[in-house]
């Protein structure tokens, strides 16, 4: 109830600026009548208009309890310490606050020092929500794309074989029936996806949820077609470009001295700036399921737009309900969402059971996360390049429920 009340409270101070600008709350000025809003001046009116009746957008919770957040920043240091990654940068925060940006340890062994806020790391599998599922809530809310239009639609040449039944809403909850991975064939990029795209499905669609980088190959290439232009050049004008995310986008090149290394040649010598993920490096660096680069700092203004609602800083860059659309588990998917993963109900994904139903994120192999609470309006973003000079057991997982769980703890001492 206290937190409740707070949160009202928040909202109103901010809706109303009475005292700071003479603004009304949006309510309240869609209730006036003609005369009324005549005696106003039409700049109040028009402020209080802009204010989302939801509240959406607006920094309406608290900000998070420090003691928790260090113990995140602690549980990552004692992994760089016990060798399980070189190093490693942890975003933490609520709403459009970033509360803690910080990188520890270093690149590679004897390295660079990681800094959260130029760093850039591999992000694997991120990029199914950073990149190719956001193209697609982009193109849903252009009216561009049907989520339960046949994927032949936009990708004639994905056909035959049950393919024609195959849907977009399939190969975002990765229920089209694909085979979880495949070897691209061919002497071009060109070549592989196209044996990509004509991989034969395994089973029949929407029997199944079975996570699929076939899928999302096949997913990015249908959606370029709805959108009638590369993906990373919408991406970077309706994405990227309005939050200030500068560090993000593909095949940054091995001269990429910001970026920290994740594999090395039969030589040993690390290579960085060249995605780990080989079937996005067989289509020439650029993939709907891996390819994407970015920083713990960029990341964390992704992750506040998704918590605000769609919005930072003024920067409308989704509608409230499609993130509600695209977070919500689909039927039949087990925990899987469109192109977004839930909470596992037995506490075993990355939140564990600490974060609410209403959570929604992703992992990636490299050891990379990205989560958000919409009931709490907490978020996290944590990346590390694991694959790279790993020494002991993988504990990515651990750790993340670690870190989550702490993010959860922040909320309720503050």
């Amino acid at each position: 109830m206290k937190h409740h009340f707070q949160q009202i409270t928040a909202r109103w101070r901010r809706a109303l600026g009475v005292l700071a600008a003479g603004a009304l709350p949006a309510v309240a000025a869609a209730s006036l009548s003609d005369a009324e809003r005549a005696a106003i001046a039409p700049s109040i009116v028009a402020a209080a208009e802009a204010i989302p009746p939801d509240g959406m957008g607006l920094d309406v919770f608290p900000a998070l309890a420090r003691r928790p957040l260090e113990g995140a920043m602690a549980a990552v240091r004692a992994e760089v310490k016990r060798g399980a990654f070189p190093g490693a940068a942890l975003a933490l925060g609520r709403g459009s606050r970033a509360e803690l940006v910080r990188g520890v340890g270093a690149t590679t062994r004897n390295g660079e020092t990681v800094d959260a806020e130029r760093t850039v790391y591999d992000l694997a599998s991120l990029t199914k929500v950073v990149a190719t599922t956001t193209a697609a809530m982009l193109l849903y809310e252009d009216g561009r794309l049907e989520l339960d239009a046949p994927v032949s639609r936009y990708l004639p040449e994905f056909s035959g074989g049950g393919r024609d039944s195959v849907t977009i809403r399939h190969l975002l909850a990765h229920t089209a029936g694909l085979p979880a991975g495949a070897i691209p064939r061919g002497a071009t990029p060109e070549a592989r996806l196209k044996s990509l795209v004509h991989a034969p499905l395994v089973r029949a669609p929407g029997e199944k949820a079975v996570y699929s980088d076939v899928g999302f190959v096949v997913l990015f290439a249908a959606l370029e077609s709805a959108a009638g232009e590369p993906l990373p050049r919408l991406l970077e004008q309706r994405v990227w470009e309005p939050l200030g995310m500068s560090a993000t986008g593909y095949t940054p090149g091995a001269d990429c001295a910001r970026c920290a290394p994740t594999w090395k040649t039969a030589d040993g010598t690390p290579v960085a700036g060249v995605v780990h993920d080989p079937t996005a490096r067989a289509l020439g660096g650029v993939a709907g399921n891996a390819g994407l680069f970015s920083t713990a700092a960029d990341l964390s203004r992704f992750a506040a737009m998704l918590a605000g609602g769609g919005t930072l800083e003024g920067v409308r860059v989704l509608k409230p309900e499609t993130i509600d659309t695209f977070a919500t588990r689909q039927e039949g998917a087990a925990e899987r969402a469109l192109g977004w993963e839930t909470p596992k109900s037995d506490g075993t994904g990355p939140v564990g059971r600490s974060m609410s139903e209403r959570a929604f994120g992703h992992t990636g192999f490299t050891g990379t996360s990205l989560w958000v609470d919409r009931a709490q309006g907490t978020w996290a973003v944590l990346l590390s390049n694991r694959v790279l000079e790993a020494e002991g057991p993988n504990n990515i997982q651990k750790l993340r429920r670690t870190v989550h769980a702490l993010v959860t703890e922040a909320t309720e001492l503050e």
